[in-house]
């Protein structure tokens, strides 16, 4: 009987030495390796420098747009993005002024995840709700006809307002620490505007031309993240 008890002991502290053996203990190096799922927090501000760029092919437009944005959930985050623009067109046969602000409110999903520390690039899918809001006028404009005889006349300053749904993608890359560089593709579809306007807009601040009813166009940006 004690030889019996002996050798089931011995079983007993062998199972016990290979389970301590097949799960390793816990330490401080290991746990520095294991993601963090915790929100970090952090507000990140932008500029978009692409509305520099698009002011060499359209000078006559001249936008300038910001951005925030800020970890809310692990991997979502809320954004802010706003501006404002100025239109000023002078042609022999018309002239065009505009002025307004605008803005674009949602979210952004990082594809890529955080399964290691200090991994802070990003690729991300948004959604965002836009609206801008612009007073514009003609001054004067020229309209010639051989046979009726010219025209001339202008159009007072009115409000013109629009609301729209946007989709995004693009990647965030940080080049140094907290300094990152992004593009964004973006595709915007009208929800609602002013209706019957007397003039329609040249440009729509924070949405594009105002001819285009589903615009797409790519934002390249500058940010800098601020932990908090």
């Amino acid at each position: 009987m004690v030889m019996m008890i002996l050798i089931l002991s011995g079983f007993s502290v062998s199972a016990q030495t290979s389970n301590q053996q097949e799960i390793p203990e816990e330490t401080e190096e290991t746990r520095d390796t294991l993601p963090d799922f915790k929100p970090e927090l952090f507000i990140r501000l932008g500029v978009d420098v692409s509305s520099f760029f698009r002011q060499i092919v359209e000078p006559e437009v001249q936008q300038f747009e910001f951005s925030a944005d800020s970890e809310v959930i692990f991997n979502w985050f809320a954004v802010a993005e706003g501006g404002f623009m100025q239109v000023n067109a002078d042609r022999e046969d018309f002239s065009y002024k505009a002025s307004g602000y605008f803005g674009r409110l949602g979210f952004d999903y990082n594809l890529l995840g955080r399964n290691r520390p200090g991994q802070n690039d990003l690729v991300v899918v948004g959604l965002r709700y836009g609206f801008s809001i612009l007073s514009h006028e003609t001054p004067h404009y020229l309209i010639s006809n051989p046979y009726w005889g010219d025209y001339s006349g202008s159009l007072d300053k009115s409000n013109f307002y629009q609301h729209w749904i946007e989709f995004s993608g693009g990647l965030k890359t940080e080049v140094f620490t907290n300094l990152f560089l992004g593009w964004n593709l973006k595709t915007r579809v009208r929800l609602t505007e002013t209706k019957e306007p007397d003039l329609k807009p040249y440009y729509i601040g924070g949405y594009g031309r105002g001819t285009r009813t589903a615009p797409v166009m790519v934002h390249f940006s500058v940010m800098y993240r601020l932990g908090l």
